[in-house]
């Protein structure tokens, strides 16, 4: 039996609406619902809550179902990377700040965009991996990762503003990722108000 059903099974079983279990987990009652027609997996937390509530062991529940195991081994994977995808965040910002503060020449210039270009490789590695596992494109996506893009470009282009205001000569790679992250953020913004327009969203 699948874990849908085993769910299903345990909650009509103790005579139980989706609405009454919904209430003791703390989920909505279309999570229940999702979670019996296996449309959604819980995570590990819920797994265990709904393990002790209807009494049976994770074994039980667990029992002959390839599709629950195969989503909680691709947690398990979505949680070892998501330190990664942290850190190449922070690389990407020092990268930036480096830029757009200090002047490089020669050696120094040519090493500083290999690490960059290196640390796109591995972020668009990871986003791959992720869209993978999850099933989601990086477009769908958008949504979440609007809030992160414009913080970044409103900053960059305060700073480049402040040193042109004070006449320090901002460099040309400054000026040109700040014109790359503004046209990077309108045509993030243009895809998510198509597909949010579209209903993909």
């Amino acid at each position: 039996m699948r874990f849908g059903a085993r769910l299903k099974q345990a909650r009509i079983k103790r005579q139980l609406t989706q609405q009454i279990v919904a209430d003791h987990l703390n989920v909505s009652r279309q999570t229940i619902s999702s979670w019996e027609t296996e449309n959604s997996y819980p995570d590990i937390d819920s797994l265990i809550k709904l393990s002790n509530f209807y009494q049976l062991s994770l074994d039980v529940l667990l029992k002959e179902d390839v599709g629950m195991k195969e989503y909680l081994k691709k947690q398990e994977v979505l949680d070892w990377i998501r330190p990664i995808k942290g850190f190449t965040v922070a690389i990407d910002i020092i990268f930036v700040g480096s830029l757009v503060f200090i002047k490089h020449q020669g050696l120094a210039e040519a090493l500083l965009l290999l690490i960059g270009l290196g640390n796109l490789l591995v972020m668009m590695r990871v986003g791959s991996l992720t869209e993978e596992l999850t099933g989601k494109s990086r477009i769908s996506r958008l949504p979440a990762e609007r809030k992160f893009i414009w913080p970044l470009v409103v900053l960059v282009t305060l700073i480049v503003g402040i040193e042109w205001y004070l006449k320090l000569q901002p460099s040309s790679d400054a000026v040109s990722i700040t014109i790359g992250l503004w046209l990077g953020g309108l045509v993030c913004e243009a895809i998510y108000h198509y597909r949010k327009n579209k209903g993909t969203l």
